[in-house]
């Protein structure tokens, strides 16, 4: 009879020890959890400050697409007229026709403003959004791992399972690997 006693303090004591352990476990995939959903929130402002940029950008470049076309025609529609009959008129002429060209060039080629310099920063801007993207469906995974591992470790305690706390262990690892991929390299976080 004594030995029934002390058999089921022993349990009750190693009841208590796995609530202890399973709260400690729930209170840790919270914390993971916040810091993956501030993660993800982040990544989404990424995306669409990126989103925005990226489509300023091509905005620009396709203002200067027009005023590239229209000093192109210009200077098409200024070479087609009759020469003036003075010489200072085939000389304003050119310079205005030299002008245009100039203004052309200017379009395509600036290093600060040029079409090619807008494009490549618009680009960038395009690459930037997808890895943001990609960091928020990587946290997003994340988040739904520690979710349910949360969910498991409560579990496990009202059903008194071992094999539950496992299992919330496990996904609460796995949570945490996606949150660590999110930041680190979150291409290999998507699923």
């Amino acid at each position: 009879m004594e030995q029934q006693l002390e058999h089921h303090e022993h349990a009750g004591h190693a009841a208590e020890h796995g609530n202890k352990h399973a709260a400690l476990l729930v209170a840790i995939l919270a914390a993971c959890l916040a810091i993956s959903e501030q993660g993800a929130k982040h990544a989404e402002i990424r995306v669409n400050e990126n989103s925005i940029a990226a489509a300023d950008a091509w905005t620009q470049y396709q203002g200067k697409s027009i005023r590239q076309a229209l000093a192109h025609d210009l200077a098409a529609l200024g070479a087609t007229l009759d020469a003036p009959s003075s010489p200072q008129g085939t000389i304003a002429r050119r310079q205005v026709l030299d002008q245009l060209a100039q203004e052309q060039s200017h379009y395509e080629t600036d290093p600060g403003d040029g079409k090619r310099a807008i494009a490549d920063r618009a680009h960038a801007f395009a690459a930037a959004r997808d890895v943001a993207l990609q960091r928020t469906h990587t946290y997003d995974n994340a988040a739904a791992a520690l979710e349910l591992a949360i969910v498991l470790a409560t579990v496990s305690v009202i059903a008194a399972s071992r094999m539950l706390f496992t299992a919330s262990l496990a996904l609460g690892a796995a949570g945490l690997v996606l949150t660590l991929l999110g930041w680190l390299a979150p291409t290999y976080g998507m699923f």
